[in-house]
C-alpha cells in the first residue's frame, strides 16, 4: 500500500493514464473514481443538464438513468423502445429538434437485454447538434469493442472496472470533453465528490479529489499491461470469437435471442427462457464454465449472459 497523497501515487496514475487514453480513444485527461458506474452517471447529470435531458431508454440501466435525472431535479423527457429493441438515431434527431434538450444520456451496450446501440449512426446525428452533450455508458462494452471518443464527438464517456476489464467492482473511469468542462462551469450546485472540475484540478496534479481505491489502481496497471501484451486489435477479435462461439450454442441448443437481430452485443449474450427453465434451480447447479442465468427484473423472461467478459 501507498500513500494517496505522494509521489508514489503520482507515478502509479502517470503510469496508466497513457494506456487509460488508448482505450478511451481521447487525448482528454480520464478521471478515476472510487464508486460504481452510477456515481458517475449521476454527475454527468448534475454537472451537465440544464435545459434538459433526453434519456435514452431500453433497459433496466438505461431506464434507471431516466429515474435518477428526475431525483436529480433535472427536466428529463424518456425516448423509450421495447426491452430487446435498439435505440434508433432518427429517433433522437426527432427529439433534438425541438430545441429542448441540451444532453442525451445513451447506454452502448444494455446489458439487461444484450442489445448494442448504433453508436456511429447516434454520434453523427448528435453532430447536427453541437450545444447538445452526449453522456455514453460503456460499462459492459469498454476494452471488449474499439470505442473512440474523440472521433465520434462523445462528451463523457464513462466505464466501470467489474465487467471487460475484469477487476473487483467498486471502481470506476470516466473521460470529459472540453466542451462538456465549458458546460459544467456555468452549472450550479454540481456538488463536490463528483464534480468534473474538482476532477480535472486534481487530475492536472496527479490526484484525486477524495481517498481513492489504490489497490484498484494497483490490479488497473497489471490488467492494461495484459491487454497491451495481447494488442488490441487480438483483444477485440478475440471477443468476437467467443460471442460467435455463444451465438452457435444459442441456435444450436434452441433457445431464442433477446435483442433483435442487427443489433446484438458482441461482449455478452441474452436469451428468452423460451423453455421455461427453474432458473433459481438452474443457478444453483450450474458451474462457472456454463452460461450464466440473470433474472430479468422486468419482463417474465430470463436472458442468459456468458459471464466471462474479460
Amino acid at each position: 500500500m501507498i500513500g494517496h497523497r505522494g509521489e508514489d501515487f503520482k507515478n502509479l496514475y502517470r503510469a496508466i493514464h497513457p494506456g487509460l487514453q488508448t482505450l478511451f480513444g481521447t487525448k482528454q485527461p480520464v478521471f478515476l473514481s472510487t464508486s460504481s458506474a452510477w456515481g458517475v452517471m449521476e454527475a454527468s447529470i448534475r454537472n451537465l443538464v440544464d435545459r434538459g435531458v433526453l434519456c435514452c431508454m431500453c433497459g433496466a440501466f438505461s431506464d434507471k438513468w431516466f429515474d435518477v435525472a428526475k431525483r436529480c431535479g433535472k427536466e428529463a423527457v424518456p425516448l423509450q423502445v421495447d426491452w430487446g429493441k435498439h435505440i434508433d438515431q432518427k429517433a433522437i434527431d426527432r427529439q433534438l429538434a425541438t430545441g429542448k434538450f441540451d444532453t442525451v444520456t445513451l447506454i452502448h451496450n444494455e446489458t439487461s437485454t444484450g442489445v448494442v446501440n448504433p453508436l456511429p449512426e447516434i454520434c453523427c446525428t448528435l453532430a447536427k447538434y453541437p450545444d447538445v452533450a452526449l453522456v455514453l455508458d460503456t460499462v459492459s462494452s469498454f476494452s471488449g469493442v474499439r470505442i473512440d471518443m474523440d472521433a465520434l464527438g462523445i462528451d463523457v464517456m464513462l466505464t466501470g472496472a467489474q465487467k471487460a476489464l475484469a477487476l473487483p467492482p467498486g471502481f470506476s473511469l470516466f473521460s470529459v470533453s472540453g466542451k462538456a468542462f465549458d458546460r459544467a462551469e456555468k452549472i450550479p450546485n454540481r456538488g463536490f465528490y463528483f464534480d468534473f472540475l474538482e476532477f480535472k484540478k486534481q487530475r492536472a496534479e496527479w490526484m484525486t479529489p477524495s481517498t481513492p481505491s489504490i489497490a484498484h489502481m494497483h490490479a488497473l496497471q497489471s490488467k492494461l499491461e495484459e491487454i497491451f501484451e495481447e494488442g488490441l486489435d487480438a483483444r477485440f477479435a478475440r471477443h468476437e470469437r467467443t460471442n460467435t462461439l455463444v451465438h452457435n450454442w444459442v441456435r444450436r441448443t434452441g433457445f431464442e435471442f433477446f435483442a433483435e437481430k442487427g443489433f446484438r452485443s458482441k461482449t455478452l449474450t441474452c436469451v428468452k427462457n423460451n423453455k421455461e427453465i427453474d432458473e433459481k434451480a438452474s443457478r444453483k447447479t450450474s458451474s462457472g464454465d456454463r452460461p450464466r442465468l440473470r433474472q430479468n427484473s422486468r419482463q417474465n423472461l430470463s436472458p442468459f449472459q456468458h459471464g466471462r467478459r474479460n
